[in-house]
């Protein structure tokens, strides 16, 4: 695991906990809430985390001449 990714889960995860501290929240609807964003966060990560960030924005490379 690189250390942007690593990076990018920590700061989802103080962020959910800094939500989940908001005196607002604390209703079933804030709830419900916090379980939507976790779980479409969750989801992100499993449909998209086999995708790397340095694969993703490296250069193309150049292509090789056609064999004839």
């Amino acid at each position: 695991m690189n250390a942007l990714s690593s990076l990018a889960i920590l700061i989802v995860l103080s962020a959910s906990v800094a939500l989940s501290l908001e005196p607002r929240l604390h209703t079933p609807g804030g709830a419900l809430l916090l379980f939507a964003g976790s779980l479409f966060i969750s989801l992100g990560f499993l449909l998209f985390g086999r995708l790397r960030f340095d694969e993703l924005f490296a250069s193309p490379a150049p292509e090789a001449p056609a064999k004839r």
